[in-house]
């Protein structure tokens, strides 16, 4: 899964339309929900759109897509209390 949340997220243009963003976020929940079952772990409510959120404005804002997804997931683990 994380496989396809890279390649879909580097063959997607980050200029930032309204398509590409929902796009982006699409794949990123995808792949949190995914993780976070094979770890067995029920999200919290709100999580994943909050690291979502987070890793589209990480990416927006120049971080790659490795450094997006690790400062997300530990931002998310601070907030929701992983």
């Amino acid at each position: 899964m994380r496989a396809l949340l890279a390649v879909g997220l580097m063959s997607a243009p980050l200029a930032a339309s309204a398509t590409d963003n929902s796009l982006i976020t699409q794949f990123c929940k995808t792949a949190v929900k995914a993780e976070l079952h094979r770890a067995g772990t029920v999200p919290p409510e709100g999580m994943v759109d909050h690291t979502c959120r987070c890793f589209l404005a990480e990416v927006q804002n120049g971080a790659g897509i490795q450094t997006a997804q690790a400062t997300c997931k530990a931002k998310a683990a601070e907030t929701y209390g992983l």
